[in-house]
């Protein structure tokens, strides 16, 4: 029967991020499907961030810079893992 199929929706696998930027942590919804830029661009909104948005980049507690192109899942990010919101290794154009 039909009925008896649950189907899966996108919210099920929904689960939190704890992302610190100067000092200060928030809470962030991610799902293993998105991509490691979203989740950036997410909390550069949410913490207010006007200037230099181009250089930041999440890292883990590990000091690993996550790749924007991959997804969560790929990058390797867990449920109630804290990552870090500073300037890019890579992105600040540093010669």
């Amino acid at each position: 029967m039909r009925d008896d199929i649950a189907e899966e929706s996108p919210e099920k696998h929904t689960f939190h991020v704890v992302i610190s930027y100067d000092g200060v942590k928030k809470k962030f919804d991610a799902h293993p499907h998105e991509s490691v830029k979203n989740l950036l661009e997410k909390a550069i909104k949410d913490f207010g961030i006007t200037q230099n948005q181009h250089t930041l980049a999440l890292f883990t507690l590990g000091n690993v810079e996550l790749p924007d192109s991959e997804t969560l899942k790929a990058a390797g990010v867990k449920p109630h893992e804290e990552l870090l919101l500073r300037p890019s290794k890579v992105k600040g154009g540093q010669t």
